[in-house]
Order: C-alpha cells, then sequence, then structure tokens
C-alpha cells in the first residue's frame, strides 16, 4: 500500500516494498564505497545517488548504499541499548532520503524498536520532538552538502550526539561490517510484515501533527515570550528545503508577520543548497520588491536543505535589500540575546560558547557587554557541550553556535534554527529598553528600531566568508596531526614577516572538542582545527588565520580574520596561510 504525505501530496512509502530485497553486492564493493564516506560528529555523509554524480537530483540509491544505510541503522539501535526504543524518524528534502527512510524504518521495526516516522522534518523540528520522550531520533540528512549527497544524524534528548557517544556508534558499525553483513541486513528487512510497516506508516500523519505542535511550542518557549509579537514583514526563500513541510508561515503570520514565500514545494530546490553569497538573491531582490509595495518587509531568511540554517537579507537605510553574511547574522542575534541576559540579570556572569573560527567581531561586542567568550572545535555537538559546561559552572549562556556558518543556537535548543533568530530579532521590538541597552554598549546614540542601525553600530571587521571558494582547500595528506606540526613549524618561522598592523605577537590555539588549548607551541590534536591569533601590545586579539580538516567533505577550510576594513591585509593573511598549508601538505605527503 502506497502512503503520500496529505499535506505535500509527497509519496513517502509502500509498505510492501523492501528496498533490500533484490540488492546484488558483494563485500569488497561495500568497503570500497564506505572508502568514500565520512563519518563525524556533524553527521555521516556520502553521495548516495547510484551515479555518484553529487549534483544528481535522482532518488535511487544503489545496493551497496542500501545496505550501509540498513547497517547504519543497525548500529544506532544497538548503541541506544534497549529492547524496544521509541525512535523517531524522518530526512530532508534531497532525493534519495525516501530510500534511506525506508530501509531505516524496516531496520529499526525488525530489530524491535517503536518507530515513529515523521516523513520530511527540518532539523530543529525533529530534534525538538525528540525531547518529549523518544529514546533518540535519526534523521536522514547530508545539511549543506549538494544534491546528490545524503547521510544520517543520530541524536538523543533533543540534541546530536557528542563526539565521545558517536564514537560509539561508529564502533559498532565498522565491526558489523564483515563479508555477511549484505545477508544480515537482508534477512532483518524481509522478516518485517506488510502489516507492521503498514501500522508505522498510517500513524505518520498523525506523528507528524503532534511533532508540528511540539515544535511551534518549543520555539515560543525558546524565546521566553508566549505572546511573542513579530512587528515587520518577512521573506521566506525555502528553496524547496525541509522548512516549506515545517511550521513556518502560520506561525509566523499568527504572530503578526506579513509572509512572502518563495520556492515552497518541498523538494523544489531551485538554487544552491549553502544559503550564502548569491544563493541569497532570490530572498535579497523579492524583499525589496516586497518592500516597495510594503514597507512593513524588512527581513527574510533562506535555510539549507535540513533547515537548521537560515541567514538573512534586509533592508538597510537607502531602501535596498542587501545580504548578511554568516559571520554577520550571527554577531546580530548574538548581540540581542546577550545584551537581553545582561540588562535582565545584572551582576550574573553572561557567556557565549562559539566555534574556533568564529569572527572576532564577536569578542568585540561580547566584551561592550561585558561577556565572556569561550571557543570549541567545529561542530555543533561541540560548542553545545562546551555551553553545557559553562552552565555547570554558574554561567548564564543565552546563547552558543558557530558563528562561521551562521549557526545561532538560543537555549534551551541543541541546534541552530532560523525560528529562533527571527524570534530574538523581534526582541528589539517587543522588550521594552532593550534596543537602547544595546545601542548605548555599542557607542551610539538610541534612534527608531532598526535592524540596519545595529548592523551600522557594530565594529569594523574582514572575514573570509565560509562558502568563498578561496575558504576551501584540497590536502593530499591523510596524517591530520602531523600535518597541523608541519604547518606551525613554517608559520613559526615566518610569523614576524607576516604579522599584521597593530599586532606584537601570536599564539597558537588548537582545539579539540569543546576545548580550546591555547600555547606557544603545537600539541597536534588527533582531529582538530588550529589558530594563529595576533595580538596588539595590550593582548587585545587584531586578527587571526584558521585552518581545520572539513568533517564532511575531503577539504580543508581556511580563513583569515582582520580588524578595520583593509582588504589588503586579509588577503596577504589569506595567501600566506594558503601557502603554509600546501607546503605542509608536500612535506608530509
Amino acid at each position: 500500500m502506497k502512503f503520500y504525505d496529505r499535506n505535500t501530496g509527497i509519496y513517502i512509502a509502500d509498505s510492501n516494498e523492501d528496498l533490500l530485497a533484490c540488492t546484488a553486492v558483494y563485500y569488497d564493493e561495500i568497503k570500497a564505497l564506505l572508502s568514500g564516506y565520512i563519518l563525524s560528529v556533524s553527521g555521516w555523509r556520502a553521495v548516495f545517488a547510484r551515479s555518484k554524480d553529487e549534483n544528481d537530483h535522482s532518488s535511487d540509491v544503489g545496493d551497496g548504499d542500501r545496505i550501509i544505510a540498513a547497517a547504519a541503522a543497525s548500529a544506532f539501535f544497538s548503541y541506544l541499548g534497549k529492547d524496544h526504543p521509541r525512535i523517531l524518524l524522518g530526512s530532508d528534502t534531497r532525493p534519495t532520503g525516501r530510500m534511506l527512510t525506508a530501509i531505516a524504518a524496516r531496520i529499526l521495526i525488525a530489530l524491535g524498536a517503536d518507530v515513529d516516522f515523521l516523513g520530511i522534518a527540518s532539523a530543529p523540528e525533529i530534534m525538538a520532538y525528540s525531547g518529549s520522550g523518544y529514546d533518540g531520533f535519526l534523521y536522514v540528512s547530508a545539511s549543506h552538502n549538494p544534491i546528490g549527497h545524503n547521510g544520517f544524524k543520530f541524536g538523543v534528548s533533543g540534541g546530536v550526539l557528542e563526539s565521545v557517544e558517536e564514537e560509539k556508534v561508529k564502533n559498532i558499525f565498522l565491526s558489523c561490517m564483515d563479508d555477511g553483513i549484505a545477508e544480515r541486513m537482508r534477512t532483518f528487512s524481509a522478516s518485517v510484515s506488510e502489516e507492521s510497516y503498514r501500522t508505522v506508516l498510517k500513524h505518520h500523519e498523525t506523528v507528524k501533527r503532534r511533532s508540528l505542535r511540539y515544535y511551534a511550542s518549543f520555539v515560543l518557549h525558546t524565546a521566553h515570550a508566549d505572546d511573542a509579537m513579530i512587528p515587520f514583514g518577512i521573506v521566506v526563500d525555502f528553496n524547496g528545503s525541509a522548512r516549506s513541510a515545517s511550521m513556518d508561515i502560520p506561525f509566523l503570520r499568527s504572530h503578526g508577520a506579513d509572509v512572502l514565500a518563495l520556492n515552497s514545494v518541498p523538494g523544489q530546490i531551485v538554487h544552491g543548497i549553502i544559503p550564502e553569497g548569491r544563493n541569497l538573491d532570490d530572498a535579497r531582490k523579492a524583499l525589496e520588491k516586497a518592500y516597495r509595495r510594503n514597507p512593513r518587509f524588512i527581513l527574510g531568511y533562506v535555510p539549507d536543505n535540513d533547515g537548521d540554517r537560515g541567514n538573512f537579507v534586509y533592508i538597510a537605510r537607502n531602501g535596498k535589500a542587501c545580504a548578511l553574511s554568516a559571520q554577520e547574522g550571527f554577531a546580530l542575534v548574538s548581540s540581542i540575546e546577550l545584551a537581553h541576559a545582561v540588562m535582565m540579570h545584572p551582576g550574573k556572569k553572561v557567556a557565549i560558547a562559539v566555534n574556533g573560527p568564529t569572527s572576532l567581531l564577536l569578542d568585540d561586542i561580547a566584551s561592550r557587554l561585558g561577556v565572556e567568550v569561550f571557543r570549541s572545535d567545529i561542530g555543533e555537538a561541540n560548542v553545545v557541550s562546551l555551553a553545557d559546561r559553562l552552565r555547570s559552572e554558574g554561567r548564564s549562556v543565552p546563547i552558543c553556535g558557530e558563528g562561521s556558518n551562521g549557526g545561532c543556537i538560543v537555549y534551551p535548543a541543541k541546534v541552530r534554527d532560523p525560528m529562533n533568530s527571527l524570534m530574538a530579532i523581534a526582541k528589539l521590538w517587543s522588550v521594552p529598553g532593550l534596543y537602547g541597552f544595546l545601542m548605548k554598549a555599542l557607542g551610539k546614540k538610541e534612534r527608531a528600531v532598526s535592524i540596519d542601525a545595529v548592523l551600522s553600530a557594530f565594529p569594523e571587521y574582514l572575514m573570509t566568508p565560509s562558502s568563498s571558494p578561496d575558504a576551501v582547500l584540497g590536502i593530499r595528506s591523510r596524517d591530520w596531526p602531523m600535518m597541523k606540526r608541519e604547518y606551525v613549524r613554517i608559520a613559526e618561522a615566518e610569523a614576524a614577516a607576516n604579522m599584521p598592523e597593530g599586532a606584537v605577537r601570536y599564539e597558537i590555539r588548537e582545539y579539540e572538542g569543546s576545548d580550546e588549548i591555547v600555547s606557544p607551541y603545537a600539541v597536534g590534536t588527533p582531529t582538530g582545527g588550529v589558530k594563529l591569533q595576533f595580538l596588539s601590545a595590550d593582548s587585545a586579539p587584531v586578527a587571526y588565520i584558521w585552518l581545520s580538516r572539513s568533517r564532511t567533505e575531503p577539504v580543508c577550510r581556511i580563513m583569515a580574520c582582520v580588524k578595520g576594513r583593509n582588504a589588503a591585509v586579509h588577503d596577504h593573511l589569506l595567501a600566506w596561510l594558503r601557502s603554509m598549508e600546501e607546503r605542509a601538505d608536500r612535506v608530509v605527503f
């Protein structure tokens, strides 16, 4: 029996279909496929399109990848350690998501799990609802990767697994990868009766309705405002993402916003998935046009495919629509939440947890508000873990996140969410005195509430956009700690000749999990990123260069950030960083 989502009309699954029944694959093929997988705390990812073209919009998944998907679901079941765990299952709108969730559902049912199937759901939705009594969630998504990619995120208690726990799932998964894996997975899948699978699919509509209701309530709880109003118009370019099957439009309208939606059919992916650069153009142009018709329209956002990242466009004082970089968007939302916490709880220690490559703009704003900044390695789970640790030490941490990609995680949420960011921005209008308090901290006189005014009051910094081609660099070496040590050795020898204006010394900062290690030499952490931070005579940071190995793609990420607007200084530091990385790679390889 075929099942369709009543809200979207999208085909979900056929209760009579066993996608492992006709697989014909040898163990050597599975091993070869696994070599192309990235298994990290940020998610397990690979190109799942049968063609292995990362830009393929096809929904078909190859036989070997089907077996691997089944084994991933089995590993998560074993990790939970219960006979009948309650597991929430969902996916973003990637074409291969339907097959992968269907495979995972049958395996989990066969093993004894009580499965609730959400179908298409945003990452913040499934994570929020999973905290309502589920033992865990399995989410099929590759976040911002190209359309042919897909993968898995595992989580408990409303958030993705921390690195230590994710490593346990990975070890279970790898330990079962032997020459009998295909036959075992086929046997499990074949053991599921049509009736039991049909029962899960029939329950989908009820599960989805409850999930949306819970998620809307959770967003309000996170905003600390059950009656919050949004007194402006918003353009949303869904780009066919999972948010197009969520509660955004009715939620925003019910709280006072005018809404103009673009590309709102799930799977209607019309431009690049990363919501940065030219991928914001449709929203920017639509916002400018909407503003001319109705001046209430001052803001727009574009989510990525799983709907946790959402970057902004806004109306500037000249009436033109401008795109915010990920770093600027993070700084905007963070400044509001931090100012709110400081204003409402004077005398309390307030802090923010961010990742290593978050811009120094955030540090500058935080210092003006009397807020401490703490850093972890890249990875959402790392910043959430760091924030939890700071709270256990008595600090108030109202927001954390990966500033380098605009990932605002407003407490108690454990995942970035554009809805939470929107509710934070609305506080400028809805919380008496907040706008004036923030503007005073930024050294500007209070005027009529304006997003543009806040952004104009920010101190000036120049940073490499994470979406820029200049921020990505290929490497051949697989020995990351060794390559980092060689890179730092070169940097130490050349730092004096490349010191930016205003800097008198530098620090080496390495990152592992939720820890930042500041030292005068390379520690060589196993997986984390490394930063050279340049400081003035009074120890204020004036610039940094950042290098890390991507956890979700076979590349290195590089970035430079400088105080002021001197593009020549930024470009020089980035070119020097690239040169050092390439030389280190040659030596180690």
